[in-house]
């Protein structure tokens, strides 16, 4: 299997497939409604809403970096905020998410496998920093999903047990 058809089969996995893990990113928010989404149970901890922005912000800045864009925070930020807690502006952040991952996907099938070991490039001026390769940046994604359904199945349970 090519690299190219290995972190694609990876995303898939993390995102709709049956992890070995446990849930995947499609199963742990398709049951979160916009009042559980955008509640706080943890002080000091992001909502689920918040998180699922950040994850959405950081799937856009890895397809930039794919296509060769240069290493930086994502365009919306690297935590965006909650505008609008209704349940229509949830959905819609859901499927901006759906949407991203599907962009990102259409981004890795046109990225010649050869490209995928290529450096991200720095900002203009920056000569120091991590220099990942684009495929890094790519698994990489999908090892930050992981991380943050962690937390999004914690707090769907923590909201869940006070109800």
């Amino acid at each position: 299997m090519s690299l190219r058809a290995t972190l694609r089969e990876h995303l898939v996995t993390v995102w709709a497939g049956e992890p070995w893990y446990g849930s995947s990113s499609k199963k742990i928010l398709e049951d979160v409604t916009a009042a559980e989404a955008a509640a706080h149970p943890l002080a000091g901890a992001q909502s689920i809403w918040e998180t699922t922005l950040h994850m959405l912000a950081w799937t856009e800045e890895a397809t930039s970096r794919l296509g060769g864009g240069v290493k930086s925070e994502p365009r919306r930020g690297d935590w965006p905020k909650v505008a609008d807690p209704s349940p229509a502006a949830w959905s819609a952040v859901t499927d901006e998410l759906r949407a991203a991952r599907y962009a990102l996907l259409e981004a890795l099938e046109k990225t010649h496998e050869e490209q995928l070991f290529t450096p991200v490039a720095l900002p203009a001026g920056q000569t120091e920093g991590h220099k990942s390769t684009r495929a890094e940046t790519v698994a990489g994604l999908a090892e930050h999903d992981v991380y943050h359904l962690g937390q999004i199945a914690m707090l769907k349970k923590a909201l869940r047990a006070k109800a």
